[in-house]
C-alpha cells in the first residue's frame, strides 16, 4: 500500500488532486490507517496514468469517469468508447471552427489597428469593445495586394 504523498510524487500530481479525484469517484476510496492517513493500492498509479493520458487528449474529468466505469472485458465496451470519442471529435471540430472565426476577427482588428496607427487615429478596437453596437468601428478586412 502507498501513502498519498508517495502516489502524488510518483504520478506528478498534488495530494489535493488525489483527494479531489477520490471525491469525484475517479479513484477508489483509499483505505485509512488508524491515524487517518490514506493508503492506496499500487494499481492506482496505473489508473492515474490513464486519467492523465485521457486529459492530454482533451477529455473532461466527467468523460474520463464514464470511460473508467466501462467494463474492460466486454466486447461492447469498444463501441461505447467509440461513441465517447466521436462526441469528443465533434466537440473539437466545433471549437476549431470557433478558434478559426476568432482568428479571422482578431486579424481584422489587427489590420484596423495598423491603419489607425498609420493615420494617427484613436484605436478602433477599444471603440468597438466599448460600443459593440457601433458598426462604424467594425474592422474591415484588409484588401489583398497584388
Amino acid at each position: 500500500m502507498l501513502k498519498i504523498g508517495q502516489v502524488a510524487t510518483e504520478c506528478g500530481v498534488s495530494v489535493d488532486t488525489l483527494r479531489y479525484y477520490e471525491r469525484l469517484g475517479l479513484l477508489p476510496r483509499a483505505a485509512r490507517t488508524q491515524s487517518g492517513y490514506r493508503l492506496y493500492d499500487p494499481r492506482v498509479i496505473e489508473r492515474l496514468s490513464f486519467i492523465k493520458r485521457a486529459q492530454s487528449f482533451g477529455f473532461t474529468l466527467e468523460e474520463i469517469k464514464q470511460l473508467l466505469q466501462l467494463p474492460t472485458a466486454e466486447p461492447r465496451t469498444c463501441a461505447e468508447v467509440l461513441q465517447v470519442i466521436a462526441r469528443k471529435l465533434e466537440d473539437l471540430d466545433r471549437r476549431y471552427e470557433e478558434i478559426k472565426r476568432l482568428r479571422r476577427e482578431l486579424s481584422a482588428y489587427k489590420a484596423a489597428c495598423e491603419r489607425a496607427v498609420a493615420g494617427r487615429k484613436s484605436c478602433p478596437v477599444i471603440e468597438d469593445f466599448l460600443h459593440p453596437s457601433s458598426r462604424a468601428s467594425k474592422p474591415r478586412r484588409g484588401r489583398k495586394r497584388e
